[in-house]
C-alpha cells in the first residue's frame, strides 16, 4: 500500500518551509509546538498552515487542509464509536446488564493530521491534536442495558446507554444503544441467535466540532454451556459507521485577543484581519465506514466478561494520490479554484480549467480495536 501522507524528502521539505512560516512575524496561529505534555485533545486550528492575512479576504481552509481535517474526525470516528462488546442475544424482559468497558483503537499516528510535522529544533507542529499518545488511542466506558416486553410481539428488544471517555482527552461519548433480536434464545437446535443492533454517540470536549456517530450492523451468536459451570457465547457482525460532522469557529490566532487586544511587541493586526482568522471549515459529505466484529461472552452467575476484536475498512479515498508520485499533499489538488457546483457538498469546488468537481479525501487508513468488558449482568 502506498503512503499515504508525505515521502520523506516532501516531509524535509515541507517541514523546513512550515518552520520559516511559523517563525515569521506574518504567522499568527497558534500552533507553533507541539504541546509537551501528552494530550489528545483536538487542535483543529493546527490544521490550517499559518499565511498572512489579506485585508477583506477570508482565512478559508485549502482542499488540502479540509482533507486532513476529514481524514482526523474519520479516524476519531473509529475510535469514539460504541464497540461490538455484546452477543445477539438480549438479556431478557426483566434482565438487565451494567458493564465497564475498555477498547484500544489503532491510528494512523505518524500522519500528519495526528502527529503534524517536524520542525528543524525536533518539535513538532500542525498536528490535528495537542499530542497524541500513541498508535493505538483507549477508550474508557460504561453502559447499563435493558431487555423490555415489545407489546407481547415474539421478539426481544433492548436499550441502553452510557458514556464513553477518550484516556487523556476532555473528550467524552453520550451514548445510546437499541437492539432488536429476531431470533434468539433455542440453545438446544443448531441455529443461532439473529439480531439488528444501532448505537448513537454525540461527542462532548470539542468545541471546535460537533460530531454524531451512528452504527447500525447486524450480528449471530450461539450460547453453549461448559460443564454445567458457565456459558460460553461466541458472536460475529458487522455493518456501517457514519459520522455526522458540522465545524463550529476555528480560531486560528488564539493569541489575537479582539476584547482585551494584542501585547505591545506582537504584530499589530486590525480587527478585520482577525475576525478573518476565525474559520469555519465548509460542511463535507457524512463519512462512512464498514466495520466488522467478533468476540466471545462469558457468563457465569450474575457475573458476565466480553471480549472483542474489530477491524473498520479504511476511508474510501485511501490510496488517493492524482501526482502518482506515492504522497498525498496540496499539489494533488487542481490550482485554480472556482465555485462550489451546484447540487455538490459546500466543501467541495470546481477546477477552474476543465470543471471537474473535486472534494476534500478521507485517506484515512484501515483502524483495528481490541476490547473487553466486564460486568452484572441480572
Amino acid at each position: 500500500m502506498r503512503n499515504l501522507y508525505r515521502s520523506p524528502k516532501a516531509v524535509v521539505a515541507g517541514a523546513v518551509a512550515l518552520g520559516m512560516l511559523v517563525q515569521s512575524s506574518d504567522a499568527l496561529a497558534g500552533c507553533a509546538n507541539q504541546a509537551t505534555e501528552v494530550s489528545n485533545d483536538l487542535s483543529v486550528e493546527c490544521l490550517i498552515a499559518p499565511r498572512k492575512p489579506v485585508s477583506g479576504q477570508s482565512y478559508d481552509p485549502t482542499l488540502y487542509e479540509q482533507s486532513m481535517y476529514r481524514s482526523l474526525l474519520s479516524e476519531l470516528t473509529a475510535v469514539m464509536a460504541v464497540p461490538g462488546l455484546d452477543p445477539a442475544d438480549t438479556v431478557g424482559y426483566s434482565g438487565f446488564h451494567f458493564t465497564f468497558d475498555v477498547s484500544a483503537t489503532s491510528i494512523k499516528d505518524k500522519a500528519p493530521y495526528w502527529g503534524g510535522f517536524a520542525q528543524p529544533d525536533g518539535t513538532k507542529s500542525q498536528g490535528g491534536v495537542r499530542h497524541v499518545s500513541g498508535s493505538f488511542l483507549p477508550v474508557a466506558s460504561i453502559m447499563i442495558r435493558k431487555g423490555i416486553w415489545p407489546l407481547l410481539l415474539p421478539i426481544g428488544v433492548e436499550l441502553g446507554f452510557g458514556g464513553s471517555n477518550l484516556i487523556q482527552s476532555g473528550i467524552y461519548g453520550l451514548n445510546g444503544y437499541f437492539k432488536l433480536a429476531l431470533h434468539e434464545g433455542y440453545h438446544d437446535i443448531p441455529i443461532p441467535s439473529i439480531a439488528a443492533r444501532a448505537t448513537v454517540t454525540r461527542l462532548a470536549g470539542t468545541p471546535q466540532v460537533d460530531m454524531t456517530i451512528i452504527t447500525a450492523e447486524g450480528l449471530m451468536s450461539k450460547a453453549f454451556g461448559v460443564g454445567g459451570t458457565f456459558t460460553m457465547e461466541p458472536y460475529i457482525g458487522g455493518g456501517g459507521v457514519w459520522s455526522i460532522i458540522r465545524s463550529q469557529v476555528v480560531d486560528t490566532a488564539p493569541n489575537l485577543d479582539l476584547y482585551r487586544g494584542q501585547l505591545p511587541t506582537a504584530p499589530q493586526v486590525s480587527a478585520s484581519d482577525a475576525l478573518a482568522q476565525k474559520v469555519v471549515f465548509p460542511t463535507q459529505g457524512d463519512i462512512f465506514r464498514w466495520r466488522l466484529f467478533g468476540g466471545i461472552n462469558f457468563h457465569y452467575s450474575i457475573i458476565s466478561v466480553t471480549v472483542s476484536y474489530a477491524f473498520t475498512g479504511a476511508g474510501v479515498d485511501n490510496g488517493f494520490d492524482k501526482n502518482g508520485d506515492g504522497s498525498f499533499g496540496p499539489s494533488d489538488f487542481p490550482t485554480k479554484i472556482g465555485a462550489a457546483p451546484a447540487g455538490s457538498a459546500a466543501a467541495c469546488r470546481s477546477d477552474a480549467s476543465d470543471g471537474t468537481t473535486v472534494c476534500p479525501k478521507d485517506v484515512s487508513g484501515a483502524q483495528h480495536t481490541i476490547s473487553a468488558g466486564i460486568g452484572l449482568r441480572f
